[in-house]
């Protein structure tokens, strides 16, 4: 497949990360002004059930609408919730916007997926996934840059409205660029095939190993910010710092790395090494102090290993699947709002029965687990 045809998709792509990285960074310092620290966590689990319902309905959606009116459908969804974050002075509305926004946001990058699947040959799988997930984090850099200027200026409604403005864009490539050959009837098979993912190996194995990293993804948004502030010490400066150097692994090396796995590696060997590398800098994070230098690096570590898991499990996943096995896409994306529900309970339960850093130990068992599953892989290569 010639990379052009993705180009329309990469572009929406990178505008809606720049609009999710401003949210991932400041919805719950925006909760916070209206609801306790549990509350907050109690709302992430909620709008990431929320994100469940709409995954395990995704095909009946997909078979009403189609893959373009899929997009449409959750991008004025997504632009609705994110205006009312903006305007929102009661706890109410706040509470509203953000659950809705929590249940329906993820859905645009599931759709990215089908638009994707459906021009992707194996392949050119890791290339284009590589070059479609380094787009999404090279936007999402600039996150760590709005958790400096929210700071500064305490005024989350501006930075919702400029996160919504990001939206617009997508909904012109809507018009003018992104096409779909699939009609919507063609997605119809419910409900989820769990009793066939269940019975293939490789993708059930590759599900799992990227249910693991949603796991690593969600302690790390939830509860390392908390930890670096509260128990080390770090000032929102010093943390917007660390964040951004430890988000370039992201960026760096996801192209490369999903090239080698389709020309030279395959996705196992890669991925190992990336739960390895994952496994270690998170079990080193307890000894660490106030060191800012120490921890930018060691997160910067962590971070290659996030990355080669991230990439490898994409690519190795859509390599086993094409555009009609949505139900499959569907389990896949399932993913991280369970890594998600998971991440924030037992992060809960870590931190209400252990010493602060135990929730490290708790982490890096989970990623051996994922180490594991890595391992029972068939390899594509």
């Amino acid at each position: 497949m010639r990379t052009s045809k993705a180009l329309p998709i990469f572009v929406a792509n990178f505008f809606f990360s720049i609009h999710f990285a401003a949210t991932l960074y400041i919805n719950s310092s925006f909760l916070g002004h209206f609801f306790s620290p549990s509350m907050v966590g109690w709302l992430y689990a909620f709008g990431a059930l929320g994100n469940v319902f709409f995954f395990l309905n995704a095909e009946r959606i997909l078979h009403s609408l189609g893959s373009r009116g899929f997009l449409l459908f959750f991008s004025i969804a997504t632009l609705i919730s994110t205006i009312g974050a903006a305007i929102a002075v009661t706890p109410s509305l706040a509470i509203v916007s953000f659950l809705v926004y929590s249940s329906v946001s993820m859905m645009i990058y599931y759709s990215f997926d089908i638009l994707l699947e459906e021009i992707s040959t194996d392949g050119s799988t890791g290339k284009i996934r590589g070059i479609y997930l380094t787009i999404t984090n090279a936007a999402i850099m600039g996150g760590p840059i709005l958790v400096a200027l929210a700071e500064d200026r305490n005024n989350f409604s501006d930075l919702y409205f400029v996160s919504a403005f990001f939206l617009i864009p997508i909904f012109l490539l809507m018009i003018f660029s992104l096409r779909s050959n699939k009609k919507g009837g063609r997605y119809l098979s419910l409900p989820l095939p769990f009793d066939t993912w269940s019975k293939l190996k490789n993708v059930r194995s590759v599900t799992v190993a990227r249910s693991v990293l949603e796991f690593f993804f969600a302690i790390m948004v939830i509860y390392l910010p908390i930890y670096l502030r509260v128990i080390i010490g770090f000032d929102w400066r010093e943390i917007g710092m660390i964040f951004a150097f430890m988000l370039l692994p992201f960026v760096l090396f996801e192209w490369p790395a999903g090239e080698l796995a389709d020309k030279k590696y395959g996705e196992k060997e890669i991925m190992a090494f990336g739960f390895v590398t994952l496994g270690l800098s998170v079990l080193i994070m307890p000894f660490l102090d106030k060191t800012l230098l120490l921890w930018a690096i060691v997160l910067f570590v962590s971070r290659i290993g996030a990355s080669l898991i991230e990439i490898t499990t994409d690519s190795y996943f859509f390599k086993h699947i094409d555009s009609t096995n949505v139900g499959f896409i569907s389990i896949f994306r399932l993913a991280r709002p369970v890594g998600l529900i998971a991440g924030a309970g037992i992060g809960a339960i870590t931190m209400a029965t252990l010493p602060h850093s135990g929730i490290f130990l708790a982490l890096a068992i989970v990623i051996f687990f994922g180490l594991r599953q890595s391992l029972k892989l068939v390899d594509t290569k």
